[in-house]
């Protein structure tokens, strides 16, 4: 339909253009005509009006020496007329052939156009009346004749291939039968024993591995609690204090600030006075460098379970000592 509507636009403009060539070719006539004429008319007068001015105003003798001149100038002017008006008859003769062959042309074109528009419209016309009326009779009869068809169709189908997914499963599970009734009760046997042998040989020297790794780090860390403990005690700077304490001396006349913050609980304080081990306050004992955990020998025994580093902020204790209360 759109290229109909195409064609037909197509058909109106190149009569229009036609028309208007038409039109160019008759006007161009129409002013070399009137031109070549004009010019001729004014030729003639001005030649006449000439010849009376050299009769009254010149005498004879000068008249009759410029009478062969001007009948030259006449004659050749006469003759370069009539060859100027040959050249346009010519020119205007094969304009109109040309034009009337490109008309001609065009007409035949247009003639064609029409006949292959109009045959495009009646066969469309007839495929849609084709359409329209096999559209109608799909439509009734559709429920009554290819509906039935179509789910029959359809339930066939269906029915092939639920029947062919059981085959294919029946034949799997029976080749899968058949070769569990070809492996030896034996063998199978065989194979399930040595699968769990080795299950439990791995199990058991992981668990070996995992036993003598605590032995290693428990002797490790007795034995560092062994170094620490000499170590401190030989090298503590505050030995002579815990001598005093465990020979029962009063400590009030040391020289010992009980409230640096860096050596004893802070009573206004309550995070720094509690011990995360314990969880007592108010402790008469010297608490660590870091002010989280005291210095009591069951706390100290506690930290060995976490590498000897302080529960809350990781920070690792070098020294200890024994303190007796």
């Amino acid at each position: 339909m759109i290229s109909l509507v195409a064609k037909i636009i197509n058909v109106f403009a190149t009569s229009l253009q036609t028309i208007l060539l038409i039109a160019s070719f008759t006007g161009k006539l129409i002013v070399s005509a009137g031109t070549w004429i004009s010019s001729l008319i004014i030729n003639s007068i001005r030649n006449i009006i000439t010849f009376f001015e050299i009769v009254y105003e010149d005498n004879v003798a000068i008249f009759t020496e410029e009478i062969p001149a001007s009948v030259y100038g006449v004659v050749d002017a006469f003759v370069n007329q009539i060859i100027r008006i040959q050249d346009g008859v010519v020119n205007i003769v094969n304009e109109i052939y040309l034009e009337f062959n490109e008309l001609l042309s065009t007409a035949n074109w247009l003639t064609r156009a029409v006949g292959i528009m109009i045959s495009e419209v009646l066969i469309l016309l007839k495929n849609s009346v084709i359409f329209i009326g096999d559209t109608v009779w799909l439509i009734v009869t559709f429920v009554p004749i290819y509906l039935p068809q179509l789910l029959r169709a359809v339930f066939k189908y269906i029915g092939l291939i639920i029947g062919s997914f059981i085959v294919d499963a029946y034949m799997t599970l029976l080749k899968f039968t058949n070769w569990l009734t070809e492996v030896p009760l034996q063998s199978f046997m065989g194979i399930t024993s040595a699968i769990i042998i080795v299950r439990l040989c791995i199990h058991f020297r992981e668990a070996i591995i995992n036993h003598m790794t605590m032995l290693y780090w428990s002797l490790i860390r007795n034995v560092l609690y062994l170094y620490y403990l000499l170590f401190n005690y030989f090298t503590n700077s505050e030995v002579g204090l815990i001598a005093q304490m465990a020979g029962g001396q009063d400590l009030g006349s040391s020289d010992i600030n009980y409230y640096d913050s860096s050596n004893v609980d802070d009573p206004g304080d309550g995070a720094d006075s509690l011990c995360v081990i314990c969880q007592e306050r108010q402790k008469c004992v010297l608490t660590l460098p870091c002010r989280h955990v005291c210095l009591c020998t069951d706390c100290c025994r506690r930290l060995y379970g976490y590498q000897r580093t302080c529960p809350i902020c990781r920070t690792f204790i070098y020294h200890t000592v024994t303190v007796y209360l």
